[in-house]
């Protein structure tokens, strides 16, 4: 659904459609991580693409974020809620990035695991990696963020008077 939104430009909508669906993915991880008994469960394939999904799902909810219109409160259109100011829409967008990233990690982590135990990782391995570059863009994106803002910021220096 966040996708289609996204493709329509209804970015406000697609950032509230991955938002809800981030609450599901963090809940699939969360019951992989309870099970500390079962440790079959939580090196299992299935974890690996839990995991996968609650990084993509974190990273696609930044991008819609940097993708609504810097100037305007992040508002849904069918219900009028909104979501995060304008002000403060990098911030949220970043702090999804930045739980994106680390959650990264911690897959990457448990790929190696299951890698080590010969269990067959390959085609979840290219989702991974296709997620990973798609971490690096969003930073890219970021950075970019952070360089117009120091660029709004920055003053000219004064210039000295020449001696006469």
């Amino acid at each position: 659904i966040g996708e289609v939104l996204s493709a329509k430009g209804a970015h406000a909508d697609a950032a509230d459609a991955y938002c809800r669906a981030l609450e599901h993915r963090q809940e699939d991880v969360e019951r992989f991580i309870a099970l500390q008994d079962d440790n079959a469960s939580k090196s299992s394939l299935d974890f690996l693409q839990c995991r996968r999904r609650f990084v993509e799902a974190n990273l696609m909810l930044s991008e819609e974020l940097l993708a609504c219109p810097a100037d305007e409160d992040v508002i849904t259109s069918e219900t009028g809620a909104m979501l995060v100011s304008a002000k403060d829409r990098v911030d949220f967008a970043r702090g999804y990035y930045d739980k994106a990233r680390d959650e990264l990690q911690e897959t990457v982590l448990l790929m190696g695991q299951l890698a080590a135990k010969n269990i067959d990782i390959q085609d979840e391995k290219e989702n991974v990696c296709f997620i990973a570059t798609l971490v690096m863009g969003v930073g890219t994106q970021l950075a970019d963020f952070d360089t117009q803002a120091e660029a709004q910021t920055s003053t000219e220096p004064v210039k000295k008077k020449t001696k006469t």
